[in-house]
């Protein structure tokens, strides 16, 4: 009933009963002053119509008086008082004799009085006034407790509200701050929306053309189309419905695209009002109230954000707050992932291209295949490499740089550059090979440690045709012969020797195998068989069941068949491999 007080109780009309009682009038009042109307929380004696409505008009009041002067008002005729005279109060409640006292807020504001008002004339003893006065403090103070109970309320609510926005914010920025693709982006902005900002869906639409034109030109003439605006899907919760619309226009034709091109956020308390404002898109069922917000960060504009409530509500200016910074964190997150994803494809294709064109030797098949991490912050040292020498033979190598990034990626364009070189020119054992490559990146200053396995494939002499094999193996995983029956064997030594690019003086060994016609070699990185958490043999023990139940297929099927039995949906590693089918057609 009051703004002043928030809520009335029977305190006060002991008050005012109190002063009737005591000072023995018919009416006495707590009255307070509120804008154009003054209202009656205590009362005894009020006549009708006002003990009902407990309020009259503003020109009613002598309490008007007592607030203006800051000081007690008391009369013993109201008709005989030029300022009274004319008060409507004298006739329609009969206010002769009148003596206010001043009532004060918490801040020591007047806001009101405690009065006597008798019907007839009389004079206000000295107790009578005393009397007034110390019950007017004691109403004073009961209403100034009461409004700083009121303010303490508050403060706490704005304390718990402060908390609670404290709370999102740090959700907010810990959760996107990890994200590292698009998708994580959406996955993480709906997790929060749900759990912390009470949402029934959270998505968001980003522009077709993110790396190439980020920038929205303003303003955009209606109805102009400035491109798409296409649902970036969350793996882990799917929004059918979203994903089903398509590309939603960039226009201000939809709430998308307007709050994106005129950088605005959109609220809407409830579908109808929304569908109100867009009655020529689709009706949906999903959700009451709804936001959209530009993903915007300066001048570069990535798309929109949509939330939706599951019941109508109206957002204070603490969750619009809230929610404009989830857009701005989410904002930020996109550009992240945009930029990382830019430097990963730039990563990705200069590894691709220092990736070799195979030979095609005429009495062997060559086929390799070659895929990058899932893991969208890394890059791999794997490699693989064949030469044909001066001789006619046919030199093999496959390596792994330690390290995920860019300086492994240039590291292993210049091992790969140099070995080859080496065996090209040296046209030497695959352990000299290697010796010299070790011994090259010492004096050339080139840092970096790296795997590999150089081989070297002979025609051989013998009646029975065939092959022989050369190889050195500096700390990688074995290669994998499959006989023409299908039996799989690694090609193990008692001792590796140690990888490159630690000793320089390291000795390296050579080892030699017999290749029958039919026979399949298989060189790989160890990204094919390990797995985190598992012993290596079991990789191994898996790669050789693979191959075995595939050698009947020609090179490059067999390398595809291998790939799809050992590697997941999700690879942590970059794998290489490099496959030689020696035809047992072939003559020597």
């Amino acid at each position: 009933m009051n703004e002043v007080m928030g809520y009335v109780d029977t305190s006060f009309d002991r008050y005012a009963r109190m002063v009737r009682n005591a000072l023995h009038t018919p009416i006495a009042l707590v009255s307070i002053i509120e804008g154009d109307r003054q209202v009656f929380p205590g009362a005894a004696g009020l006549p009708e119509p006002y003990q009902t409505t407990r309020e009259a008009p503003l020109a009613y009041s002598f309490c008007e008086h007592v607030i203006a002067d800051d000081r007690p008002l008391v009369t013993s005729d109201a008709r005989e008082d030029p300022r009274l005279a004319s008060n409507p109060a004298i006739d329609e409640l009969g206010a002769i004799a009148y003596a206010g006292w001043p009532i004060r807020d918490h801040t020591g504001r007047v806001i009101g009085t405690l009065c006597a008002i008798d019907t007839e004339p009389r004079l206000w003893t000295e107790t009578d006034l005393q009397l007034l006065e110390d019950l007017a403090a004691a109403c004073s103070t009961e209403l100034s407790e009461r409004a700083l109970r009121l303010e303490a309320a508050g403060h706490a609510w704005q304390a718990h509200a402060l908390s609670d926005r404290s709370r999102v914010l740090l959700a907010l920025s810990e959760r996107l701050s990890t994200t590292a693709t698009l998708e994580d982006v959406a996955a993480s902005v709906e997790s929060i929306a749900l759990d912390q900002l009470g949402c029934l869906r959270a998505g968001m639409w980003l522009r077709n053309d993110p790396l190439e034109s980020r920038t929205v030109e303003q303003p955009v003439p209606e109805p102009a189309v400035s491109g798409l605006l296409t649902f970036i899907r969350n793996p882990a919760a799917d929004w059918r419905q979203a994903s089903e619309y398509g590309p939603v226009s960039l226009s201000t034709d939809t709430p998308l695209g307007t709050a994106l091109l005129q950088d605005n956020p959109l609220f809407f308390a409830d579908r109808a009002e929304y569908d109100a404002h867009y009655p020529h898109l689709p009706r949906t069922t999903t959700g009451e109230a709804r936001a959209f917000l530009p993903l915007r960060i300066g001048q570069e504009g990535y798309g929109a954000l949509a939330l939706l409530w599951p019941d109508a509500r109206e957002l204070s200016d603490e969750d619009r707050v809230t929610i404009s910074a989830l857009a701005s964190y989410t904002a930020q997150a996109v550009q992240r992932a945009l930029l990382l994803q830019d430097r990963i494809n730039a990563l990705v294709t200069l590894q691709r291209s220092l990736l070799p064109r195979l030979p095609r030797p005429g009495d062997l098949e060559l086929a390799a295949r070659y895929r990058p991490a899932d893991s969208r912050d890394q890059v791999g040292g794997d490699w693989y490499d064949a030469v044909v020498m001066r001789s006619g033979e046919t030199s093999l190598m496959i390596g792994d740089v330690v390290g995920h990034d860019m300086g492994a990626a240039a590291v292993m364009g210049q091992l790969r550059t140099m070995l080859r070189t080496i065996a090209w020119a040296g046209d030497d054992s695959p352990a000299r090979n290697v010796a010299r490559l070790d011994r090259a990146m010492h004096d050339l200053g080139i840092e970096g440690m790296a795997t590999l396995v150089k081989a070297r494939i002979e025609p051989h002499a013998g009646a029975d045709g065939g092959w022989r094999l050369a190889w050195t193996n500096a700390g990688h995983p074995p290669p994998l012969l499959i006989a023409p029956d299908g039996t799989a064997s690694l090609l193990e030594t008692s001792r590796p020797d140690l990888m490159i690019g630690i000793v320089p003086e390291t000795q390296r060994t050579d080892n030699r195998e017999s290749i029958p016609a039919g026979s399949t070699l298989l060189l790989y990185t160890d990204g094919l068989v390990e797995r985190r958490g598992e012993d290596i043999t079991v990789g191994l023990d898996r790669l050789s069941a693979s191959a075995t139940r595939h050698h009947e297929l020609p090179a490059a099927a067999f390398l595809d068949a291998v790939m799809g039995d050992l590697v997941g949906a999700k690879l942590e590693d970059d794998v290489a491999l490099l496959v030689v089918r020696f035809n047992p057609q072939t003559t020597h």
